[in-house]
């Protein structure tokens, strides 16, 4: 196996360790408004781990002043946005409550049909008559390929191999930012029912599976570690903020570029000051809060 580094990942050929975790001040949340970080510096310091279970991965510190904010360790995710989205929720928490869905842009993913079409001489066929009627001064307008059930894989007219269709449309998901949600502080993750709140990922998982049983009950016997209590508390979040849903998180595994995106909405710019192979440093500046008008 390769020992080579690289810069901001794992070592080559290593699986990735997904470790991250958030330290904050015990200040009160009236400490951490954004106004008290307008001017300041955000820190973060590129490194190698010499821990026992951990050596060799990459880590990344965020500090302000001195005092370590958030961390993380690993590779094969953003950890830049990790850190810088641990920060941003709990610096811009109340900015982050308020934020309305005028303010997110809109999402949308493409459904694809799950038609098939014929990748043999019916397709050479249809070009052809497509272009004879261009040449005779048409268009080729409606002379197009049969469309076949998505368990077709052979052509039933020429016996030639099928092909997914390119048809499809545009699903709107509504307004959100990718990597926020808000979480009730009530909700007890523990108590979800494998199966029903969540998808059963256990080490029983099959006929003796823990489906209908809960996480916590699941976690006691040894079968879980971890995972059903994560999906379940995703499952059970927001995308906006409601009364229940009060407490905002920010997964920057998701990527810089969102993290970015949702802290300028916040009324909030990072300035790069300086940039090196083991040490960036940002300014946090004020910025006016840009609201989408579509």
């Amino acid at each position: 196996m390769s020992t080579e580094r690289n810069p901001r990942g794992r070592k080559c050929g290593e699986s990735p360790r997904h470790e991250s975790f958030l330290t904050v001040n015990k200040q009160k949340k009236e400490s951490q408004m954004k106004e008290k970080w307008i001017g300041k510096t955000l820190e973060i310091k590129w490194g190698t781990s010499r821990g026992q279970d951990s050596y060799g991965y990459t880590t990344c510190t965020l500090r302000s002043d001195g005092v370590k904010i958030a961390g993380c360790n690993g590779g094969g995710y953003d950890m830049l946005g990790t850190v810088i989205g641990n920060w941003a929720t709990c610096a811009l928490c109340e900015e982050l409550l308020v934020l309305k869905p005028r303010q997110m842009p809109a999402q949308s993913h493409w459904e694809p049909a799950r038609a098939r079409q014929c990748d043999g001489v019916c397709k050479d066929n249809m070009r052809k008559a497509v272009m004879d009627a261009v040449v005779a001064g048409g268009t080729g307008d409606g002379i197009e390929l049969a469309k076949l059930p998505e368990d077709c894989y052979e052509c039933p007219t020429c016996k030639g191999h099928t092909i997914q269709g390119r048809d499809g449309k545009r699903i709107d998901d509504g307004r959100y930012f990718y990597g926020l949600t808000f979480h009730d502080p009530n909700y007890d993750p523990g108590k979800a029912v494998i199966g029903k709140d969540c998808s059963d990922r256990t080490l029983t998982k099959g006929d003796k599976g823990s489906k209908g049983k809960t996480v916590a009950d699941a976690e006691k016997a040894g079968n879980s570690f971890g995972l059903e209590r994560l999906q379940a508390a995703y499952k059970a979040s927001e995308k906006h903020a409601t009364k229940r849903h009060t407490e905002p998180s920010i997964d920057g595994a998701c990527g810089i570029l969102s993290v970015m995106d949702i802290i300028q909405a916040c009324g909030v710019t990072l300035e790069k000051v300086h940039d090196s192979a083991k040490l960036d440093i940002y300014v946090v500046r004020g910025n006016k809060k840009k609201e989408s008008n579509k």
